[in-house]
């Protein structure tokens, strides 16, 4: 009986969700990643480039979802007899907050995703590749200009292993379709 009152009130409070919230919106985004501890350390303090792609949904009165995708990559760092490179793909969600109290302006956000990172060492006899997927974690701001224009200024954090924080700080520009 408790179970089926806890699902018919997920299901009346999406259903006003979606009766007073816009449509949702898609759209792209450019990405700098620049790295922190000891992914600078790895990739010997490259910036990363990115692409991504989002949703927007807006919640009314000021609170947005964003369900988000993103790919980067850093450049090769070279090192006296061998080279390393660290690339990784997310997918997770993030919670804006305007302080406007509508879609445009200041605003704050936080997110979680599963990091899916890859880093690869080489040199004139062996090639090795490692993968694995770990939480990110990631809180910011951004300034939205117009209903399709945006900025955002982002610091991630994920922990590859107990002795390897990769954390950056990203910078992105956002398109709204």
């Amino acid at each position: 009986m408790k179970t089926s009152s806890l699902a018919a009130l997920a299901v009346l409070t999406t259903a006003t969700f979606s009766l007073n919230a816009e449509p949702p919106r898609y759209g792209v985004q450019g990405l700098v990643n620049v790295p922190l501890g000891d992914l600078k350390t790895f990739v010997d303090s490259s910036a990363g480039p990115g692409i991504g792609i989002h949703g927007t949904f807006d919640l009314m009165d000021g609170h947005m979802l964003r369900p988000r995708m993103d790919y980067s990559v850093y450049q090769e760092a070279s090192f006296a007899t061998f080279k390393q490179n660290a690339s990784y793909i997310d997918l997770g969600g993030d919670y804006l907050y305007f302080i406007a109290g509508k879609p445009e302006g200041l605003y704050f956000t936080g997110g979680l995703s599963a990091v899916r990172w890859s880093f690869q060492r080489k040199d004139a006899l062996s090639k090795v590749t490692s993968d694995t997927t770990k939480l990110g974690v990631a809180g910011g701001l951004g300034y939205q200009w117009s209903a399709t224009v945006g900025t955002e200024l982002r610091w991630m954090h994920s922990r590859v292993s107990s002795a390897f924080k990769a954390d950056a700080l990203q910078a992105g520009f956002t398109i709204r379709f």
